[in-house]
């Protein structure tokens, strides 16, 4: 299968993948139903980290974010969810706005099958995972209480992220927050 490459990688996705080689390229197919199919990619998490990291400096707007980039008026820009929809979408094809997967509590609480790729326990996590936080992280009983969603970056220790307003697109260390992450990460693969 043919290897792609990111125009632009920065320097510790760089070290990461040097260190975990690329092993294929996801393709979105359609199966015979017409339905798209995403082919396994050990990879993909990284490739839409490296992705979310050409956003840096972004400012976070809430709501923020497309498939084609940044949006907002007077100022474009992302919110969470909005860049890691957004990187998954440019690296993907795959439009999680579309699909109704766009929103942090939406992403954390669909379904495997819905979101079509696996959730793995947090203790497992790696970069380019999608971590989320949200008090208890109750899908059941209070599914808007996850209320952030960040890439992992390779020290398991930080994620990237559009923090909240007044801040831009940016790498963030866990023990800043007063709150733990999620149980689960969304495994991009």
């Amino acid at each position: 299968m043919h290897l792609t490459t990111l125009p632009t990688i920065s320097l510790a996705v760089a070290n990461l993948a040097a260190a975990n080689p690329l092993h294929q390229v996801s393709r979105s197919t359609e199966n015979s139903s017409g339905a798209s199919t995403y082919a396994a990619d050990d990879n993909l998490g990284q490739k839409i980290l490296a992705k979310a990291q050409e956003a840096e400096g972004t400012p976070y707007v809430w709501g923020g974010g497309s498939c084609s980039g940044p949006t907002g008026s007077p100022t474009a820009g992302y919110d969470c969810s909005g860049l890691v929809s957004w990187a998954v979408c440019q690296v993907t094809g795959r439009n999680l706005f579309d699909e109704g997967l766009r929103v942090t509590y939406s992403m954390y609480c669909a379904s495997e099958t819905a979101l079509k790729y696996k959730k793995v326990p947090y203790a497992e996590r790696r970069a380019g995972d999608a971590v989320f936080f949200g008090g208890e992280c109750d899908c059941s009983n209070d599914p808007s209480g996850v209320h952030h969603v960040g890439l992992m970056l390779g020290d398991g220790t930080s994620m990237w992220n559009a923090l909240k307003t007044g801040t831009n697109v940016r790498a963030d260390d866990f023990s800043t927050w007063d709150e733990d992450p999620c149980p689960y990460v969304v495994r991009f693969s």
